[in-house]
């Protein structure tokens, strides 16, 4: 797991109170699985933007997944290499 994706994933961790559920991991879908709703959806994008220094689009939001903790991290390290 790289940095990028350790950090969103304690972050989804502690937002979602998901502690050491089985049925999660960093690749599970988490509006599938409930554990974001759309509310929690935007402060998870608003941590991955502060965190990082990088803006997420809407055109980011229609062109990448944003569905699992792995797609927050390839979104942001995307956005880092285009800096």
């Amino acid at each position: 797991m790289t940095e990028i994706t350790e950090k969103i994933d304690a972050y989804v961790r502690e937002l979602c109170e998901i502690g050491d559920d089985p049925d999660y991991s960093p690749d599970v879908n988490l509006f599938d699985e409930g554990f974001l709703d759309s509310v929690k959806a935007a402060e998870l994008m608003a941590f991955v933007e502060n965190t990082f220094g990088i803006t997420i689009s809407q055109k980011d939001i229609v062109l990448y997944p944003m569905n699992t903790v792995s797609d927050y991290a390839a979104l942001a390290e995307r956005k880092l290499r285009e800096k």
